[in-house]
């Protein structure tokens, strides 16, 4: 009796070992989770002058709030829920499998799409939570959004800014606040009113995303209540010079 209890013990101790072995072995071939401000972040701006990540060609985990979605139908943005300075990073998933708001979990590969970093070779995505809160827009310079790699990806707001000349494509328009001007992007094909889009124009604000492609940034509003226009239009005697549309 004393022997098969002894017999009995070894094997659960073996047991006990090999799964204890198991956990270890796959603990270190686990995909590292990385937060967005650690794969962003770097001061080197690399031969083309596009801050690559430090990351780059490494598979990840990363774990964000979606801001936005259906960019060129393929891609959404993740953002640290703090957001701020490099907060962010375009992810490439289709748009009907997340929505803003959710809290999600995605492992990939750390990209330069065009200069853009992107994680792409998407898998094990997981949803986490639903109708978390958005961060808070960053206020920024045109002239920071232009030129300032911290903001690529990250939903920002430009204030007191005025339509300089209407585009077509891909872009809506140029506008400045005086520091610089930037083009405004039509990437989620956002539905604001060409009526707005007048050269002249004044906008208290428009928030977007922070994009970049073809060795230059854009803002990306993701829809009409993105933009908030003051519209200088003809005087008349019930309206006035100045009518303020919310968009």
């Amino acid at each position: 009796m004393i022997e098969y209890h002894s017999l009995k013990c070894e094997h659960f101790v073996q047991r006990l070992l090999i799964c204890l072995f198991f956990v270890y072995v796959t603990s270190l071939f686990a995909t590292p989770l990385v937060s967005i401000y650690d794969i962003q972040f770097t001061m080197n701006a690399g031969f083309d002058g596009t801050f690559p990540s430090t990351y780059l060609n490494q598979t990840v985990r990363i774990q964000g709030v979606v801001t936005a979605t259906g960019f060129d139908n393929g891609r959404v943005f993740v953002s640290m829920p703090s957001g701020g300075a490099w907060s962010a990073i375009c992810v490439e998933i289709p748009h009907n499998q997340v929505s803003v708001g959710n809290f999600i979990e995605v492992q990939g590969r750390v990209n330069e799409l065009m200069g853009m970093t992107t994680l792409t070779n998407i898998q094990n995505l997981r949803i986490l939570q639903h109708n978390s809160p958005l961060p808070n827009p960053v206020s920024v310079s045109v002239h920071d959004a232009l030129t300032n790699e911290a903001y690529e990806a990250v939903l920002v707001r430009v204030m007191n800014v005025r339509c300089v000349s209407k585009l077509n494509g891909n872009f809506l328009a140029t506008i400045s606040d005086d520091t610089a001007t930037i083009n405004l992007g039509n990437g989620f094909r956002s539905n604001i009113s060409d009526d707005l889009l007048i050269s002249g124009n004044q906008f208290q604000h428009i928030v977007g995303i922070v994009h970049f492609s073809f060795n230059r940034f854009s803002l990306h509003p993701r829809s009409s209540e993105d933009v908030l226009v003051i519209k200088v239009g003809q005087q008349s005697s019930s309206w006035g010079k100045i009518k303020s549309l919310y968009r």
